[in-house]
């Protein structure tokens, strides 16, 4: 757990505001916290603990009810803004109990909401990133401009991500992913560093650096322009491949890391995690390039060791609420066959990073494919992402 009380009060991008269309609940992570973002009818962005008040279950498992969210469990109902419980069913004639979740203060910008992890009041003030703000090259707003990237889940501290990202390069002429121009990389905010590329200042990226917990970052990212329509669209794809390959070689890094530590040699090897007393020395990434990454992202060792084998084979699905039966087929995901089905499961990426679609499963293996379970969580197997993932044995039952 990370220990929030030895840390400067810090906004920090959370999710991209397109993430809460159509009643979507996000739920994510923040040194350590859990927290539910989501957007009230009346357009209100509320950033909650993920934690209802009454029993401590997840408010991302539960429902959005217009101007409030409504806890899966016990049917609680919380007011947006305040968090004030609104509504009991179990006692619908009598006054609401004085009981509320706890909020977190909420900024959008740049088409991201950002979040302090201080008391409402005590949230020092948010601090624009004038990269974001305005094209100077250009003296146009970026938002007509601008590509935002794909959120990317990293198993590695915060620190060594921001510090890796001092090797990231792209060439955003050819869009060619194995060929690169030089590029700098200079901090522009606290956990906001930004890549430019020295023979054309025009094309440049910012990384939006959220500490999740332990060990595991989210980078979020804005490509800068002037972008062309026809141009964004392989913009993105270029960015998402560079993303894959730091991913993975920082991904790979830390596996590597803990096997030396559990063969006891953790101390002849300097350590690529950054310590408090000096710089780390920024992780070298260019001999990741030497075989191709796909356009939708290579799968990482955590994904790779159960086998493609399993994942394209049809299997059944017992619903154990509703007593049925349903097969999915190969190559379609267990939440959209359940949608086939006429059954509604909550989602939000629907990628394996947000954690909306967590679902109990009561009997059979799951087949991870998710970016937000942690390992315990995957070995334990009492839990999946139906966004992702899939059945290793011939039948799954599920809690629905």
């Amino acid at each position: 757990m990370v220990d929030k009380d030895r840390i400067e009060p810090a906004w920090f991008a959370l999710c991209d505001v397109d993430q809460l269309g159509e009643q979507a609940i996000y739920h994510t992570e923040l040194l350590g916290s859990e927290l539910v973002v989501w957007r009230a009818e009346d357009g209100t962005v509320n950033v909650w603990e993920n934690r209802c008040p009454h029993r401590g279950v997840r408010l991302s498992l539960g429902h959005h009810r217009g101007e409030g969210l409504q806890c899966q469990y016990h049917g609680w109902q919380f007011n947006s803004g305040s968090g004030a419980c609104r509504f009991v069913p179990a006692h619908p004639d009598a006054a609401a109990p004085p009981v509320a979740v706890k909020t977190w203060p909420v900024e959008v910008r740049y088409g991201f909401v950002w979040t302090c992890l201080a008391p409402l009041g005590e949230a020092p003030p948010f601090t624009p990133i004038e990269e974001l703000e305005t094209d100077a090259a250009f003296n146009a707003p970026i938002d007509g401009q601008h590509v935002r990237l794909r959120t990317v889940a990293i198993h590695a501290p915060s620190e060594t991500v921001q510090h890796a990202l001092a090797e990231y390069c792209f060439d955003p002429v050819r869009f060619d992913p194995w060929q690169a121009t030089e590029c700098v990389a200079f901090d522009v905010a606290p956990n906001a560093v930004m890549i430019e590329q020295l023979d054309d200042a025009a094309h440049r990226v910012v990384f939006l650096v959220q500490p999740a917990r332990v060990g595991r970052t989210y980078l979020h990212g804005v490509a800068l322009g002037p972008l062309a329509v026809t141009e964004r669209l392989s913009v993105q794809r270029h960015h998402q491949q560079r993303l894959n390959v730091l991913r993975d070689a920082l991904e790979q890094q830390s596996t590597n890391l803990q096997s030396l530590s559990a063969d006891g040699f953790a101390n002849r090897q300097p350590l690529s995690e950054p310590q408090t007393s000096s710089p780390a020395q920024p992780v070298i990434l260019q001999r990741s390039l030497s075989k191709p990454v796909s356009a939708s992202g290579s799968l990482s060792d955590k994904h790779s060791s159960a086998g493609h084998d399993a994942a394209d084979r049809a299997f059944d699905v017992h619903l154990s609420r509703s007593r049925r039966t349903v097969k999915v087929p190969a190559g379609v995901t267990v939440l959209q066959t359940l949608r086939n089905h006429g059954i509604d499961v909550p989602s939000s990426c629907e990628q394996g990073v947000c954690g909306t679609c967590r679902t109990r499963v009561i009997e059979g293996t799951p087949l991870h494919r998710d970016d937000f379970l942690t390992p315990q969580e995957w070995a334990a197997g009492d839990c999946m992402m139906v966004c992702v993932s899939r059945a290793a044995t011939e039948t799954l039952t599920l809690d629905l």
